[in-house]
């Protein structure tokens, strides 16, 4: 019963760290690869689709992504989605495809992306600590039901501030390497 609450709570901080390091390394990433496009979706009949199910997406080039949509009408839209996902990517249309640059990295384009790491690292602290209090309340719940008594509290409580320690300490870990990186 509570080893259900520790091993969820476990499962939701790695799922959380692991998405983390995912768009970290995508935000970096000193190479233009197709899957740089692929958290990007696009509202289509109000539902959110990924860009890379509605076209096909090649590197034309070291700094150049061609986009091919598999229908024309959608072109304008996935442009307009590609433009605002804070990728800092440019966009332009020819024919029937989406050229996407990146431009090299510099060293402003290194402070930025150092900045938004930092931002997306404090964001994801904050869902491990959420994730640490959905937890808690179901320890509360326990208790209140009277199925553990006050020193198991005690025990799962601490057992659950170790795991948020653990994954709070990847991520800055993961956030100094990534400094690393960059900087070098």
């Amino acid at each position: 019963m509570y080893s259900d609450i520790i091993n969820n709570n476990k499962k939701n901080m790695e799922k959380c760290l692991n998405s983390f390091i995912n768009k970290i390394n995508l935000m970096s990433q000193n190479r233009l690869s197709p899957y740089l496009l692929n958290n990007i979706y696009i509202k289509l009949d109000n539902k959110l689709i990924l860009i890379n199910h509605i076209s096909s997406i090649v590197v034309e080039n070291s700094f150049t992504l061609k986009v091919t949509p598999f229908d024309l009408k959608i072109i304008k839209n996935i442009e307009k989605s590609i433009a605002l996902s804070n990728l800092d990517v440019s966009t332009k249309i020819i024919n029937y495809n989406i050229y996407v640059y990146i431009s090299p990295i510099t060293e402003t384009k290194k402070i930025k992306i150092l900045k938004n790491i930092k931002i997306e690292a404090e964001l994801n602290r904050i869902y491990i600590r959420n994730i640490r209090r959905k937890s808690n309340n179901k320890i509360k719940i326990l208790l209140k039901e009277k199925k553990i008594d006050e020193n198991k509290e005690k025990k799962l409580y601490n057992y659950i501030q170790k795991q948020t320690i653990l994954f709070t300490n990847k991520i800055k870990k993961f956030v100094i390497k990534k400094e690393k990186e960059l900087l070098n």
